[in-house]
Formats: structure tokens, sequence, C-alpha cells
């Protein structure tokens, strides 16, 4: 009675999450159509709708952020094309259309440059996917099994001693690319980056509305976030600039 029990939800649940996945494809492809028609405002509520329903994909993204850039709300389009690119670090549509909106940020300011190991590392990690890299790693170590399967089998102490050599480079292989799936897991998942949504925002010094001023902040900004306090973000800009600002003019990644 209790396998039954068991099998009736498990078949209830995979109904209730295609029929979901079902509803948010719909809603995508309205979306889409409405797009086409230059209803962009209709549109990107539509495009919203479908990924408050827990929809993800990099397309989605993509185009939520070619809405918004056509509703000229540059710092939702720089969002959503940054969430397009966590994805799909390698797609050259999103990378174009980023990189051509911020050309509209008002006084953007410089990326001041990471070091040489870790601009590299940055570099390697996201030429790829981390669905790529997690494959490649399965992949190796798969093959690492084998080659020890052999390894232990082998009468012949020099195929011994070459099954062994290859071993070790496969099994080195699937822990880099691992490492290169949970780096960009990790930037994905860790919500410490934000955009700037509102036209202009003024940086304070302290989360406090009567501290000192220190500097204007405009729309499109992307600022890392260091800590938080009530309503208030204490936030690193590109150029190492650090201030606290309202929570609520950002949007985080």
């Amino acid at each position: 009675m209790k396998k039954i029990t068991y099998i009736s939800l498990f078949l209830l649940l995979s109904v209730s999450l295609f029929a979901g996945n079902n509803t948010a494809n719909k809603t995508f492809r309205q979306a889409n159509t409405l797009y086409s028609q230059n209803k962009f405002e209709k549109a990107a509520k539509l495009y919203e709708q479908t990924i408050s329903e827990g929809f993800i994909s990099p397309e989605l993204f993509y185009n939520t952020a070619n809405t918004y850039y056509r509703l000229n709300k540059i710092g939702k389009a720089i969002y959503y094309y940054e969430k397009a690119k966590m994805l799909n670090p390698n797609d050259d549509d999103v990378n174009y259309n980023l990189e051509l909106t911020k050309l509209r940020v008002k006084n953007l300011p410089p990326e001041v440059p990471k070091i040489f190991p870790v601009r590299i590392f940055r570099q390697i990690t996201f030429m790829k996917s981390r669905d790529f890299w997690g494959f490649l790693s399965l992949t190796f170590f798969i093959l690492f099994l084998g080659l020890m399967y052999l390894y232990f089998i082998a009468e012949n102490s020099k195929a011994k001693k070459l099954r062994l050599l290859f071993a070790s480079f496969l099994l080195f292989f699937s822990l880099i690319t691992f490492v290169f799936m949970q780096y960009q897991m990790f930037q994905i998942n860790a919500h410490n980056t934000g955009i700037v949504i509102n036209k202009e925002i003024t940086a304070k010094s302290s989360p406090d509305n009567s501290a000192a001023d220190l500097f204007k902040m405009y729309e499109g900004y992307k600022v890392k976030i260091k800590n938080k306090n009530g309503d208030w973000c204490e936030i690193t800009l590109t150029d190492g600039r650090k201030a606290w600002i309202k929570k609520n003019g950002l949007m985080i990644l």
C-alpha cells in the first residue's frame, strides 16, 4: 500500500512539474510574440512572470535584457545580460549587447584590473559554462577509474607505470575542471554583486540619511556588496571606491 502511495506521489509531482514547466514555456513564447510586435512593456511583464515562476535559461534572461534595453531601462538591461552571461559566458550576442549597453551608462567608472594570475584563472573558468566543466570533470574521472582498473589487472610493470601515469593526469584534469565548475557555481550563488537600477543615487559615508555625501552613482553601475545593515548596503565600485547606499536601488545578481 505504501509503495502505491509513493508511486502516486511521484507521478503527481512529475505531472505538476511538467505542467508548471509547460505554463512557463507558454508565457515565454507569448512574451516573445509581444516583443516581435514592439509591445515591450507587456513583453517585459510576461518575461518577469516567467522568471518568477522559476523558469531559468540564458535565452530568457537575454530576451528580458533586450526588452529593457528597448524600454531605455539600462540598469535592468545590464542586470539581465549579466544573468545570461552567468549561465552562458561565451555567448557572443550576450557579451556584445552587454558591452553596447554599458556605453549608455553615465560616467561609468573604470574597472581596476585584477592581478595577472586571478585574471587568467577567471578567463579560463568562464570560457565555458559550469555544465561543460561538470561534464568534463565527470568524463575525466570515469576514464581515471577505467585506467586504474587496467592498472591493477596489468601484469607487466612497464604497462602498470604507464597506466598509473596517465591515470594521474586524468585525475588532475578531473580535479581542475571540478574546481572551475565549483568556482562558477560559487560566483553565481554568492549574490554579492548588484546593478544600480535607479537613475541616480547619492552614495553615503555611513548607513544613515544624514551621513556625508561621497559621490553620485548612476543607473547601470555594477557594484560588489561587502556588507548589509538594515536597508543599507556597503558597496565597492569597479574603480575601488567604497560607500553605503540604500539596497532598494539595487538588483542583486
